[in-house]
C-alpha cells in the first residue's frame, strides 16, 4: 500500500502465558508487521519479543485467547489469565455439588461459570481483540477465529446428543 492507503493497525492488550506465569504484553499489527511487545528496558518501556512481516505470521483465536505463530513458535496471549483457572474451579465445584445432590449450589456454580465466560468475552473485546484480528486479516495474516457462539453451539449439540443417548438407553433398559 502507499502513503495514500495506510496499512491497517490493531492492538490487543493481554497476558502472554509463559511457564512461570502471565506477562502483560501488547500484540500489535501495523504497517504490514506483527509484533509482540513485553515490558522492558527501552525508551518506550517495551521490547520486541518478536517482529515479523504479516505474511509470515499466523493467528488463531478461540474464546478470549489469541495465539500468534511466528518463526515456528507459538505465543498464546489471553485477555484474562485467571479466566480458565476460575472456569475449571467452578466446573469442579458444580460437579461436586451435583454429585452431592445440591441443586442450589450446582445452579450457583453454573451461573458463576456463565459470568466468568461473559467476563472473558468482555475483556477480549475491551482490550482490542476484535480490532487486532480484523487488522491482522487485512494486513495479510492467516487468521482463524472460533468465537463464543461456535463454542456454545458445539457444547449445546454435545449436550443434546448426550440427552438423546441417555433417553435411548433408558428406554431400551425399561423395555426389557
Amino acid at each position: 500500500m502507499s502513503a495514500h492507503y495506510p496499512q491497517p493497525r490493531g492492538a490487543f492488550q493481554g497476558y502472554w502465558m509463559v511457564p512461570g506465569g502471565a506477562v502483560p504484553v501488547w500484540l500489535v499489527v501495523e504497517d504490514g508487521v506483527v509484533a509482540l511487545l513485553a515490558p522492558g528496558e527501552s525508551p518506550t518501556g517495551f521490547v520486541d519479543v518478536f517482529r515479523v512481516p504479516a505474511h509470515l505470521a499466523g493467528v488463531s483465536s478461540a474464546a478470549q485467547r489469541i495465539t500468534v505463530t511466528a518463526g515456528g513458535r507459538t505465543y498464546p496471549v489471553l485477555a484474562r489469565p485467571l479466566g480458565p483457572v476460575l472456569g475449571a474451579a467452578l466446573g469442579v465445584a458444580g460437579g461436586a455439588a451435583h454429585l452431592a445432590a445440591g441443586h442450589g449450589p450446582h445452579l450457583g456454580s453454573t451461573a458463576a461459570r456463565a459470568g466468568n465466560v461473559a467476563a472473558d468475552a468482555s475483556a477480549f473485546a475491551r482490550q482490542g481483540g476484535p480490532a487486532f484480528l480484523l487488522a491482522a486479516r487485512r494486513s495479510g495474516v492467516r487468521v482463524r477465529r472460533v468465537g463464543y457462539g461456535v463454542l456454545l453451539g458445539v457444547g449445546f449439540v454435545v449436550g443434546l446428543l448426550i440427552c438423546v443417548l441417555v433417553t435411548v438407553v433408558t428406554v431400551a433398559v425399561l423395555a426389557q
